[in-house]
């Protein structure tokens, strides 16, 4: 005779509480960036990011932390980095460049780079130039683990009136979406 079972299967039972389990870690461990990192490499505490000002709308005084550059990124720079050359598609990584009186720096160089599917860093590498509102966007194919994180890189490290600045910014591999905001300082 066979057994008539009056409530849910312990095997279905187990399975919603394992994904209900993964899905409150992965929302613990979230935040804005999707992966729970925080920028690596940095002997200092980096200060809570101020809200970008419209252009031209920062307030009268308004100070910006500038951006704590990340050890050893100057040995990756290349100088020579090709000008605006597309580098896939499915991540974008993108950000606001502005100096400590929180205004938007329009035509600053700014040069990204990571490890892909498809290349090294040294392949997957392009310098862009901020628009007029002080903003960079590069399209990318997704970032793959190198050295055990998948990470981007991004630098602005040019002679001219602004100080080189060098960020490791962790992802996820599934990561779509990259903000690395960049403050700078007068170079003297």
């Amino acid at each position: 005779m066979p057994t008539t079972r009056t409530g849910p299967h312990p095997v279905a039972v187990g399975a919603v509480l394992l994904l209900v389990a993964m899905i409150a870690a992965a929302l613990w461990n979230s935040d804005a960036s999707g992966t729970g990192a925080r920028n690596v490499g940095s002997t200092e505490a980096a200060p809570a990011p101020a809200p970008a000002p419209a252009p031209g709308a920062a307030p009268p005084g308004a100070t910006c932390a500038p951006t704590v550059t990340n050890p050893g990124g100057r040995n990756n720079y290349d100088d020579d980095a090709p000008l605006d050359v597309p580098l896939g598609r499915g991540l974008v990584i993108t950000g606001l460049v502005r100096d400590t009186a929180c205004r938007p720096l329009p035509g600053v160089p700014v040069q990204v780079w990571l490890q892909t599917a498809l290349g090294s860093e040294r392949e997957n590498r392009t310098t862009v130039l901020t628009g007029p509102d002080g903003r960079y966007r590069v399209d990318t194919d997704p970032a793959v683990a190198q050295f055990g994180e998948p990470n981007v890189h991004v630098a602005h490290d040019v002679r001219g009136p602004w100080r080189a600045v060098f960020q490791r910014h962790v992802v996820d591999s599934e990561d779509t979406l990259a903000v690395v905001d960049l403050t700078l300082v007068p170079s003297s």
